[in-house]
């Protein structure tokens, strides 16, 4: 497992069908279990998701739509990489935070078993007025537009 840090540029992503991968590994799993508009937070949504992560997965680098997230890592280790920060492993019960507009570079499981973490995104309700899809920004697809 590299704790070293390693630029957005180095980490090859491919196109496999219509999802961005990184070479040579799988994807993690998103769901949505809820979301809640805070009266005391006018203009906000509140996104709890679920993150699984296979052995071996990981994330393209990406942006979250300005959204501040908090995460707790339910199973497993996740490597994180935020920005031009060192990356940091993340173990079952432990949290991680990205502050808004953090450039995820890297999320990826390098373990033998499965990793699963539960994620808390405040974001603004117009980042997703039309969907939930601009939560998860892929570099790859912002540069192929």
């Amino acid at each position: 497992m590299s704790l070293e840090k390693i630029p957005a540029s180095d980490i090859k992503v491919v196109k496999s069908g219509d999802t961005y991968q990184v070479e040579g590994r799988p994807r993690e799993t998103f769901t949505i279990l809820k979301t809640h508009h805070p009266s005391n937070l006018p203009g906000k949504q509140i996104i709890v998701g679920k993150i699984l992560m296979d052995p071996n997965s990981a994330s393209p680098p990406h942006t979250h739509g300005g959204a501040a997230i908090v995460a707790v890592v339910t199973e497993g280790t996740v490597l994180n990489q935020m920005n031009e920060d060192e990356p940091i492993l993340t173990s079952k019960g432990e949290v991680f935070y990205e502050s808004p507009g953090c450039h995820h570079v890297r999320s990826e499981n390098n373990t033998d078993g499965r990793a699963e973490f539960i994620a808390v995104l405040v974001v603004d309700d117009e980042v997703v007025k039309d969907g939930y899809q601009n939560i998860f920004v892929l570099d790859a697809e912002r540069t192929s537009k």
